[in-house]
């Protein structure tokens, strides 16, 4: 063979060998995107989120337990299954005064809610959006033309099983128009994305949208973090992904905060915030700082940094609970957990005298953190023009004398019936 034929036939080979490799890279890359079937949602910060369902990939059993918390089911779409309250006839109705009804209805186009004035229906709109896990009760939007989003007049309430007011909404009217910040959403998803402002009120991208507290909330978005452990499975040590668990103490409880201490005013845009940065340069707290005078609806971090426990440990939130699991009314669990530092060897154990039938150590929580009607949260229940409280369990560890009384005489009455 010539030389000039040989170097044909040389560089045909080495451009089939570049061909080739192309192809394999393509191939490879089309292989990872059509296994990684990530959101298509971008943080502010241009990372993308995996979503819930990448995480149970390598985290099946964290993922499995944590879609049944209240954090992941703090909002999801409106549906049947979703929505708490009845719609079957003679439950589906809130009657606000004599002359003021809503209804709650059902039908092929989805879930309404529809209110009337002396019998002339005023207003109807789809419930869209499911905010509360339906712990202590449920809340809806709807989206309206303009991709803003807002509140249904109508709640449901998870202690007695019904329909209620929504909380602040006026009892003499039936109104369709509080519009939804993104400042609210915080609390209630992982991400939204504001469009754009329209006459005052926050529009936002319903492609841009992560419903629920899910992982990526106190992880930060995952999708890079997925795509570097499918390529490298050797690797043990999570790359591309924030561990709250190594965050210094103010770091983690800031992380709590975002949500748990009360309203806040924003310095910078909602959903920008990312676990791990000072929260104080995002926003601040617009509660009193004041132990006594914090009310229980909203400002737990302030109400436990307050506390003895809190100012004399290392504690943070992750002492008490495990956002990975559902606990919900788990009083013998978090009493548990204060065996951990309380106890007869540490000489600061409950100081209670034992009465029949009492167990100290099994329920710290009704004397200690007991549930407290809040001041700024009251609920009007069906056939009933009355408003009661909203009870929420305060995180100001004490002792209240009231509470501790009540407490006691339950525990003597279920005694002297045994």
């Amino acid at each position: 063979m010539s030389p000039l034929r040989r170097n044909i036939r040389t560089t045909h080979l080495v451009y089939a060998g570049l061909i080739g490799a192309l192809l394999l890279l393509v191939s490879t890359c089309d292989l990872r995107k059509s296994k990684n079937k990530f959101t298509g949602v971008a943080h502010y910060s241009g990372r993308e989120f995996a979503g819930s369902e990448a995480c149970g990939n390598c985290h099946q059993s964290i993922t499995d337990s944590h879609v049944q918390t209240a954090h992941f089911q703090t909002s999801r779409p409106a549906g049947t299954e979703s929505v708490s309250g009845s719609f079957d006839s003679g439950e589906n109705v809130f009657v606000l005064d004599a002359k003021l009804k809503v209804f709650m209805e059902k039908s092929s186009e989805g879930l309404f809610q529809t209110g009337f004035v002396d019998g002339v229906e005023v207003g109807k709109k789809p419930m869209d959006i499911v905010i509360g896990s339906g712990k202590k009760g449920q809340t809806y939007l709807f989206w309206d033309s303009s991709n803003s989003l807002f509140q249904l007049p109508v709640s449901y309430y998870a202690p007695l099983d019904v329909w209620c007011n929504s909380p602040g909404y006026p009892r003499d009217q039936i109104l369709f128009n509080r519009d939804v910040t993104a400042r609210c959403l915080e609390c209630h998803s992982t991400f939204f994305k504001v469009a754009r402002a329209v006459e005052g009120r926050e529009t936002f991208d319903r492609n841009q949208v992560m419903l629920g507290v899910d992982c990526e909330r106190c992880h930060g978005p995952a999708a890079d973090h997925v795509i570097f452990h499918n390529d490298n499975p050797g690797e043990t040590e999570g790359k591309q992904i924030i561990n709250p668990a190594r965050l210094s103490r103010q770091q983690k409880l800031d992380n709590c905060a975002l949500c748990h201490s009360g309203i806040r005013q924003n310095i910078m845009p909602s959903f920008t915030f990312m676990v791990g940065d000072n929260l104080e340069d995002f926003s601040y707290a617009d509660s009193p700082t004041d132990g006594a005078s914090l009310d229980v609806h909203g400002n737990q971090y302030g109400l436990l940094s307050a506390s003895k426990c809190f100012r004399m440990s290392s504690m943070d939130c992750s002492s008490c609970h495990d956002v990975h699991v559902r606990e919900t009314n788990r009083l013998d669990l978090f009493s548990a957990r204060c065996m951990n530092c309380h106890s007869e060897e540490n000489q600061n154990f409950c100081k209670q005298p034992e009465v029949p039938g009492l167990a100290l150590g099994k329920n710290c929580i009704d004397c200690h953190m007991p549930a407290l009607p809040s001041r700024k949260v009251f609920l009007q229940a069906p056939k009933s023009y009355k408003s009661t409280p909203f009870l929420i369990r305060t995180h100001l560890i004490a002792t209240y004398p009231d509470q501790v009384k009540s407490f006691l005489q339950k525990i003597q009455a279920e005694n002297s019936t045994q």
